[in-house]
């Protein structure tokens, strides 16, 4: 997979494609994959994408990265709304499932931001926490019983943060469209009350999804660029979105004729969850343990980690 950054060209192309759609467009998020604050004119191109007077315009960040002029940037500018991804049942889950992630650069970054805000006075963005759950209850039922709120993230946002947390997205993990599955870390867990394909997707019907060098597919798990509808540079969107190539996918979605991406997609299949292998668990569980029995020592030493992760932003 080609990893990149959408540059000024692209992004041009972008906006004047949304001036002669604005009537139809109801929100814009800036992200698809990896990790939005990194490109260096995610500012300038928020203040872009605000100035076309787009109801709602979100992002979603690992919360690793997240330099001061980045932070002021989103609060002057008014940013709707930021997601940041904290996953599993406690912070050691969270930085084994989130490669190179460390839950307390994140908190600490979060609660700079929180503080800026009090500081500016300021509503937005709101903060929204994203957590995927690796363990499926033996009690499931279907998608009535959603995953609650880990208690590790509600103990660590309330007190002086209380509040502060706009809501949390809890799922279960789900198994996306063509990844690869380790089977030594994780099982798969077959939704039992789920056992239809559906002819009805959202993503295929009221969104576009724009990758960082200008390619359009199908929808936000695509991730890879597996199914190409077209390009930006070389077609407007409008006429992307009619194509033979969409008109195609939602074809074949409607009539249950799944294209190899939609066939493990959960929006479409029956569901299929991710469930960490009980021995992973097992192992997260003692290396918490030691945490907890660490000297003080260390202890500090942490704390003081965080506090210069907080003071360097």
């Amino acid at each position: 997979m080609t990893r990149g950054m959408m540059d000024e060209k692209i992004f041009s192309r972008v906006l004047e494609n949304l001036r002669y759609q604005l009537s139809s467009v109801k929100v814009v998020v800036l992200y698809h994959g990896g990790e939005p604050l990194l490109n260096k004119n995610f500012v300038s191109m928020l203040k872009e994408v605000k100035s076309l007077g787009i109801p709602f315009v979100k992002t979603v960040s690992n919360g690793m990265i997240f330099p001061d002029d980045i932070l002021e940037g989103i609060v002057a500018h008014q940013l709707d709304a930021i997601e940041f991804s904290l996953d599993g049942a406690s912070p050691e889950e969270n930085n084994y499932i989130r490669r190179k992630s460390d839950y307390a650069t994140v908190v600490s970054n979060i609660k700079h931001l929180i503080q800026y805000k009090r500081a500016q006075k300021a509503q937005l963005p709101k903060i929204f926490l994203s957590s995927a759950q690796f363990l499926v209850p033996d009690d499931y039922h279907h998608k009535n019983q959603q995953p609650v709120p880990p208690a590790y993230l509600v103990r660590e946002f309330s007190g002086e943060y209380a509040g502060e947390i706009a809501g949390f997205k809890c799922t279960w993990a789900m198994r996306w469209p063509h990844m690869e599955v380790l089977d030594n870390i994780y099982d798969v867990y077959v939704d039992p009350y789920e056992t239809k394909p559906s002819n009805y997707c959202d993503h295929v019907n009221n969104t576009i999804t724009i990758r960082w060098n200008g390619d359009v597919v199908g929808c936000c798990f695509d991730l890879t660029s597996e199914y190409v509808l077209g390009n930006i540079v070389e077609h407007d969107l409008a006429t992307i979105w009619n194509n033979q190539k969409y008109l195609h996918l939602r074809e074949s979605i409607d009539k249950m004729d799944f294209i190899d991406m939609c066939e493990k997609c959960n929006v479409v299949k029956p569901n299929v969850f991710l469930v960490l292998k009980p021995d992973v668990i097992s192992k997260l569980k003692e290396d918490s343990d030691k945490q907890l029995e660490a000297p003080e020592g260390l202890m500090n030493a942490k704390t003081r980690h965080a506090l210069k992760v907080k003071s360097s932003l």
